[in-house]
């Protein structure tokens, strides 16, 4: 009895030796692992329509499927990324080097103060400092974001190695991990079945949208001449996440500095535009993305998308609300199963 004690004590702290040092191993790809595991539950019904289509090769449909989801959606997303480093670059370079940017920030305080003297002739504005400050923060987080270029390309090379094999054998992995789990196999499958819903319900109801929202901004500041659209679109497209008020945060101010400048007719065309275009789409696509699935509130999403930022870097802004989704998917299995009827 005591032997088969030690063995079954040797046994068990082997097992979490191992794996302990299998998770430190695997610790600095974790990020690629939560991003790839993701876009396969997003992309897997696309996969299982491919599939039938073509049933016996399950790896030309794996294929097929990321070759289409780089052409649709992760081409023009780092085109857009290109774009926005590189504004984000020049504007950097205009405020530390040649000077042009602190002078376009006095030169808007001063436009500023001629329009509010035109009210009240007494009245002073002296926010040059503060404005300042707030604008070196902004490039100073710039900078922390988009830096490590070559970690992100290869991070995005993996990503998408790791999706061609977990959409040709997601499901087998499934099985054996429902299998090692002690779980009931009912209950396994449904906190599986919960967490693909809160996936679809935090990345088709909420990112998406939100993207979406940002991309049409930058258009509205390309159309009407507000400078460096790109950038300020990935700022809305975050600001997008706040309940209630949105792209209003950049869109506003951008109308008024149309305004200031004295393109009335540009300020009201993207007053309508940021009205109808950007502020529409959260009530048009939300309803039809979110039509079933884990509903999150939206300032718990935008506080976990700022945290992942902070934590994770820029892969943050999906890994965040998908711990978020996780950990109520969770508790709605624990309500359902744990707690004792009443």
């Amino acid at each position: 009895m005591d032997s088969q004690r030690l063995q079954t004590f040797f046994f068990l702290s082997l097992l979490l030796g191992i794996g302990a040092l299998v998770l430190f191993v695997l610790m600095p790809y974790l990020t690629v692992i939560i991003i790839s595991g993701t876009l396969a539950v997003v992309l897997y019904p696309l996969y299982q329509r491919i599939l039938r289509i073509i049933p016996p090769y399950e790896s030309l449909a794996s294929l097929i499927t990321v070759l289409i989801a780089l052409l649709i959606i992760f081409i023009p997303l780092f085109l857009f990324g290109a774009t926005v480093v590189k504004q984000a670059g020049g504007l950097y370079l205009s405020i530390t080097n040649d000077g042009k940017g602190t002078s376009f920030i006095q030169e808007t305080i001063q436009v500023v103060q001629e329009k509010v003297r035109l009210v009240s002739p007494n009245a002073v504005i002296d926010i040059d400092q503060s404005l300042e400050q707030l604008l070196g923060w902004i490039v100073g987080k710039l900078g922390v974001i988009f830096s490590g270029v070559t970690s992100v390309i290869i991070g995005f090379v993996l990503s998408m190695l790791a999706l061609y094999y977990l959409l040709k054998d997601g499901k087998k992995l499934e099985e054996v991990l429902i299998t090692l789990s002690p779980l009931k196999d009912t209950d396994d499958r449904d906190i599986f079945n919960k967490l693909a819903q809160a996936v679809h319900s935090v990345i088709w109801g909420t990112l998406v949208v939100a993207l979406v929202q940002g991309v049409l901004v930058s258009v509205g500041f390309y159309i009407f001449g507000v400078p460096n659209g790109a950038l300020w679109g990935s700022v809305a497209a975050i600001a997008a996440l706040i309940p209630f008020i949105g792209t209003t945060l950049i869109v506003f101010p951008a109308v008024l500095y149309l305004f200031i400048f004295g393109d009335t007719l540009s300020a009201l065309g993207l007053l309508v535009w940021g009205a109808t275009a950007v502020g529409l789409v959260d009530n048009i696509l939300t309803p039809k993305l979110l039509s079933r699935g884990i509903r999150i509130h939206p300032l718990l999403i935008l506080f976990s998308v700022l945290g992942g930022l902070s934590f994770f870097g820029p892969a943050g802004f999906l890994i965040g609300p998908l711990l978020l989704s996780l950990l109520f998917a969770l508790l709605d299995i624990y309500r359902k199963q744990l707690t004792p009827s009443i």
